[in-house]
């Protein structure tokens, strides 16, 4: 089974938050797009991740990148979850998905016309306590 490569779209708060969650769950976090090149290349040094990317269009042409994690605010998640999946990115949200439902009906249809996988981030779903909890019900 391939490894999934993560991206992470925005250098923000929550950004860090996922990063760090990322990090913790052994996952492959590759690469991380942001509006200036110096932000995403700190954010890429504190965290590990392979690439650096000024710009969210230029992560996206990178063809090592798998799913991307969209961490900027809530009003960009609609644009920027149509760029995503226009460059074959499968995208978990953070939350708001989008702003209203005319916008995820839109972001919804153009996952499924393309076969890419699109979600919001449910937090608790991918937080380091989830893993020892499967560990402890499986013990």
């Amino acid at each position: 089974m391939k490894e999934i490569k993560w991206a992470v779209l925005g250098c923000g708060v929550i950004a860090n938050e996922m990063a760090v969650a990322l990090q913790k769950n052994g996952k492959n976090i590759y690469a991380v797009g942001n509006r200036t090149h110096e932000k995403a290349a700190a954010f890429a040094e504190k965290y590990g991740f392979e690439k650096a990317y000024g710009s969210y269009e230029e992560m996206l042409q990178d063809d090592g990148t798998d799913l991307v994690y969209i961490a900027t605010p809530h009003s960009h998640h609609y644009e920027h979850a149509l760029l995503c999946l226009n460059h074959g990115r499968h995208v978990l949200c953070e939350k708001a998905f989008t702003v209203n439902r005319k916008q995820a009906e839109e972001v919804l249809a153009l996952a499924e016309q393309k076969g890419l996988l699109i979600t919001e981030a449910v937090w608790t779903r991918y937080m380091p306590f989830v893993k020892t909890l499967h560990d402890l019900l499986a013990s």
